[in-house]
């Protein structure tokens, strides 16, 4: 007895049509939502049209195996009626049906087999689509910190992991963004551009805190930042960096004109040597791009520490997950000559050792980092003791679903100088004195483009009262668009601070765009 072959038509697969639709919202190197889906669409529209075609040809040819059973069968009728017996002229024509019925039966399981390899192609492209409106639905945040990258405030490149390839979630782009895999990487990634990277910032500031008088308060209208910078690959063993900023010649300031002037070189996949002026690598708050910090300004103290965030210098850094050891996989170190003094007040003959280590954890959203500085600093003229200018640092980020928390502690010498192009000494520094720091943040994904945040902030010993000051600060922000951003913070403090960028009134509304 013959078996019919099941025929197998996904009737969703067959009815499925229309173009998908998914929109560009990210700035990824490796990623470009809008070709990706109208490829996806021109895929859809041809497999569509094979699909109907094919359905077509099934149903003739059911047509004709029905046509041939009817013939056949009439053909029986019509033979028995006119009293013939069972003979060979019946027997022939039993025979012509059964090779024709034979012949259909292999079209039919030929149809069904190509019928069934174009929905599971039709499947494949259903989950592409998957992916892209995946694409579709991530956060702009990891937009913003790709632009927020290439301005260099952090060293940051272009948002991009090792999977960057493929779609993230809404949740994974969050995760980058609070845990920053690339913080302080190397240029070897970007290709050197001449178009520059542009990054501005305007501030309203109101609502003075206790005691703060227009030399410590910067209020109304102002242009925060102003920042133009390049950076990148110049060949396969060469790169560089430059960026110059306005502001600080606006607010008659001229001397903090170059941020970053560097050259880098890479003798293999994992090490870069980087000399110039460039960021310390020294926790995560000082590297941290401006342009994609929840926060108007950094931690207290960044400003005292390491006022204008960067030094002169050289720096070896390497990744030593190179080296195959499980432990070490994902594990960043950053080992640098630095004058110190502040940065632009070097006056004197000795150096600073700084030290860094980070370790990603992917699967459990975690990042923690280590620094550490070891050198000295300038006493005030007649003031006679210890010179030292060691620092100690730890920091963390963790992220859980829409929450993000990021911590960072800092201890060491009391600093002796404020940021000057001449040495500007602190009224409450004395030799052998030292400050501590600790900052707490939290950050709530309300939606993909609107996020708030608390921020715990203490400095113990500020090096001009000698004071405890205590900050604590909430905010909100909104994405608008892929590379700007809106928000408002409000800011408690028990006292002023002097440090640099310091913030020293209630209410903050930045506006910034990267383009």
């Amino acid at each position: 007895m013959y078996h019919w072959p099941a025929l197998y038509v996904d009737s969703q697969v067959l009815a499925e049509s229309g173009p998908f639709r998914a929109k560009e919202i990210g700035r990824s190197r490796n990623l470009q939502p809008g070709r990706y889906v109208q490829n996806i669409n021109r895929s859809q529209s041809k497999n569509n049209g094979r699909l109907l075609t094919r359905r077509e040809n099934v149903h003739k040819a059911l047509q004709r195996l029905l046509c041939l059973i009817m013939s056949g069968l009439l053909g029986v009728v019509l033979t028995q009626s006119n009293g013939y017996a069972e003979g060979p002229p019946l027997a022939d024509k039993q025979r012509e049906i059964e090779a024709k019925l034979e012949l259909v039966l292999k079209q039919l399981a030929y149809t069904d087999a190509q019928v069934r390899a174009l929905s599971t192609e039709v499947q494949q492209l259903r989950s592409q689509l998957q992916h892209a409106q995946a694409v579709n639905a991530v956060s702009p945040v990891a937009s913003a910190a790709a632009p927020a990258a290439t301005v260099k405030t952090a060293s940051v490149p272009t948002v991009t992991t090792s999977a960057s390839s493929k779609p993230r979630t809404v949740d994974a782009a969050f995760q980058e963004v609070i845990l920053d895999p690339g913080l302080n990487e190397d240029e070897r990634k970007n290709e050197l551009r001449i178009k520059p990277e542009l990054f501005v910032q305007g501030r309203y500031s109101t609502l003075p805190s206790n005691g703060a008088t227009v030399a410590n308060f910067p209020s109304n209208f102002r242009v925060s930042r102003v920042e133009m910078h390049w950076s990148g690959r110049i060949s396969d063993r060469l790169g560089a960096g430059f960026e110059i900023q306005y502001h600080p010649a606006n607010d008659g300031d001229p001397t903090q004109l170059i941020n970053d002037a560097f050259l880098q070189y890479y003798p293999n996949g994992h090490v870069a040597v980087t000399a110039g002026q460039f960021l310390i690598p020294f926790g995560f708050e000082n590297s941290q791009s401006s342009s994609i910090r929840e926060s108007p300004e950094r931690a207290m103290f960044v400003g005292y520490f390491f006022p204008g965030h960067r030094d002169r210098g050289a720096m070896v850094q390497g990744d030593l997950g190179s080296l195959h050891v499980p432990a070490l996989e994902h594990v960043h170190v950053f080992a640098g000559i630095f004058n110190g003094n502040r940065f632009w007040a070097d006056n004197n003959r000795q150096l600073n050792y700084n030290f860094r280590v980070r370790k990603l954890f992917n699967s459990a959203h975690l990042a923690i980092g280590f620094s550490g500085q070891v050198g000295h600093q300038l006493l005030p003229p007649g003031v006679h003791g210890p010179d030292n200018q060691n620092v100690v640092g730890f920091d963390m980020q963790y992220t859980i679903g829409r929450l993000g928390f990021r911590t960072e502690f800092v201890a060491g010498d009391m600093p002796s100088t404020l940021l000057s192009i001449r040495p500007t000494f602190a009224p409450a520094f004395r030799p052998g004195r030292h400050s501590a720091s600790g900052t707490a943040q939290a950050i709530y994904r309300l939606t993909s483009q609107n996020y708030g945040y608390v921020r715990y902030d203490q400095f113990n010993s500020d090096p001009v009262t000698n004071l405890n000051v205590r900050a604590f600060n909430s905010g909100y922000f909104r994405l608008l668009g892929e590379s700007s951003r809106i928000g408002v913070d409000y800011q408690w403090k028990n006292h002023l601070s002097f440090n640099d960028d310091a913030v020293n009134s209630r209410l903050q509304v930045s506006w910034s765009a990267v383009f």
